[in-house]
C-alpha cells in the first residue's frame, strides 16, 4: 500500500518524526508504525518583514507513504512537528503561489533553426528532564486548518513533550527526540499537524492537503534545515527549492559553513506576479513593492548537512542571477512529405499526358 501526500509546508524546523527514517527537512513527520514516509519534493516561500521582524513561512511536500510488507499496517495518519521560536499565527494559503513564482524564475525560452548536423515509541535515549522544574506541556491552541488538525504546544522538558506526543499517536523514535530536544530547552513552541485520511482508502488515493501559513517573529529570517541524525545518513535523491522574498536579494548561510543550496534566479519581483502572488499568499498587510526582490534557492545534497539551520542574510552582490535561457530547436521539414507531395503531382502530371496521346486525333483520321 502506497499513497502520495502533498501538503503543508510542513514547516519550520527540523525533519522526521516518522516511523522509519526518512528524507525530510525542517519538519518532523509522524506516521503509524510499520509505516514509512519519504519526502519526495519539497518547497518553501519565506516572506520577511525586515521592520517588525516578522517572518511568514509557506511550505509545500510531496510524500511517498508505504506499510510494511506483511506487517498489516494501514497509513491511515501522518504527523509533523513544526518548531518555531515564537508562537506561530496559522492559517491556510493557496499553495498555486508556488506556481506563480516558478513562472517567474523559469528559464527563458529561445527557438532556432535546426543545423544539418545534428522521505521510539518509548524510551527515547540521550535525553533527561529538566532538574527542578515541573514536567509541563501546555497546549496553547487547537486548530483545524487546510486539512490538518494541528496543537500549538509550549513544553519545558523533552521527556514530558515527548510522552505526550506519544500517547497522542506520534511515533517520536529516538533520533526524533533527539533532534527535538535543543528546541525544547531554548524555549521554543512546537506545533503538531496531523494530516487524517478515510481508513481503507484505495492505494491509489492520494490523500492531500492546502498549504499552511505560519508568521511568527524572529531576528532574522531561517529555513528549518536541520533533522534527525538518522535521516543525515540517507542517500535518497531530493531536491529542496525555497523561494525567499525580502527587500533585497538574500544568501543562505548554514551556521559557520557554507550552505549547498545555490541561487537558481534572483531579481526584482515583477508587477504582474506580485499581483498574482497576494491573493494567493494571504499574509496580512503584504503588500510587495517595485524595490521587492525575490531570490529563489536549490538544494539538491545528498546526504544533507542537517545539523543546523539555514538563515538568510543579504546577499553583498546585489545582482541578478537567471537560469541559462533553454534552446529549443525548430522542427526540421518532413523531407519524406515533401517526397510523397512531389511523386502525387508526378502522378497527376503523368496521367494527364498520357490522356492527352490517347485522346490526340491521330493522322489520317
Amino acid at each position: 500500500m502506497s499513497h502520495r501526500v502533498r501538503g503543508i509546508g510542513f514547516a519550520l524546523l527540523a525533519s522526521s518524526l516518522l516511523a522509519v527514517p526518512s528524507p525530510s527537512e525542517a519538519c518532523a513527520p509522524a506516521p503509524p508504525r510499520n509505516v514509512t514516509v519519504e519526502i519526495a519534493s519539497e518547497s518553501a516561500i519565506i516572506v520577511w518583514d525586515a521592520a517588525t521582524k516578522t517572518q511568514h513561512f509557506i511550505r509545500r511536500a510531496a510524500f511517498n507513504a508505504s506499510a510494511s510488507a506483511g506487517a498489516g499496517a494501514k497509513v491511515e495518519d501522518f504527523g509533523f512537528l513544526v518548531p518555531t521560536p515564537t508562537r506561530p499565527v496559522l492559517a491556510e494559503v493557496d499553495d498555486k503561489a508556488f506556481d506563480e513564482l516558478a513562472k517567474v524564475t523559469a528559464p527563458k525560452t529561445e527557438t532556432r533553426k535546426r543545423s544539418e548536423g545534428g522521505g521510539c515509541r518509548l524510551g527515547c535515549g540521550g535525553m533527561s528532564s529538566v532538574p527542578g522544574a515541573a514536567q509541563t506541556v501546555e497546549v496553547l491552541e487547537e486548530k483545524h486548518v487546510a486539512g490538518y488538525d494541528a496543537k500549538v504546544l509550549k513544553a519545558n522538558d523533552p521527556v514530558a513533550l515527548t510522552a505526550w506526543l506519544n500517547e497522542r499517536g506520534y511515533e517520536v523514535r529516538p533520533a526524533l527526540a533527539r533532534w527535538l530536544k535543543p528546541y525544547v530547552e531554548k524555549g521554543w513552541i512546537v506545533t503538531a499537524f496531523k494530516i487524517a485520511r478515510v481508513p481503507d482508502a484505495p492505494a491509489s488515493v492520494a490523500v492531500g492537503s492546502s498549504a499552511v501559513r505560519m508568521s511568527f517573529t524572529t531576528d532574522a529570517p531561517f529555513f528549518p534545515y536541520s533533522e534527525p541524525d538518522d535521516l543525515r545518513e540517507a542517500q535518497t535523491k531530493r531536491l529542496l527549492r525555497v523561494f525567499v522574498l525580502a527587500e533585497r536579494k538574500m544568501a543562505g548561510k548554514l551556521g559557520a559553513a557554507e550552505w549547498p543550496g545555490k541561487v537558481a534566479w534572483a531579481g526584482k519581483l515583477p508587477a504582474g506576479a506580485a499581483n498574482a502572488i497576494t491573493p494567493l499568499l494571504k499574509v496580512p498587510g503584504f503588500q510587495p513593492t517595485e524595490t521587492m526582490w525575490l531570490t529563489e534557492f536549490e538544494d539538491t545534497s545528498s546526504p544533507r548537512a542537517g545539523d543546523s539551520d539555514v538563515t538568510f542574510v543579504h546577499d553583498p552582490a546585489q545582482i541578478p542571477v537567471e537560469r541559462p535561457t533553454r534552446i529549443v530547436y525548430a522542427a526540421r521539414p518532413d523531407a519524406s512529405g515533401k517526397a510523397g507531395f512531389a511523386l502525387f503531382v508526378a502522378g497527376i502530371v503523368g496521367v494527364y499526358l498520357l490522356l492527352r496521346v490517347r485522346l490526340a486525333p491521330r493522322c489520317g483520321s
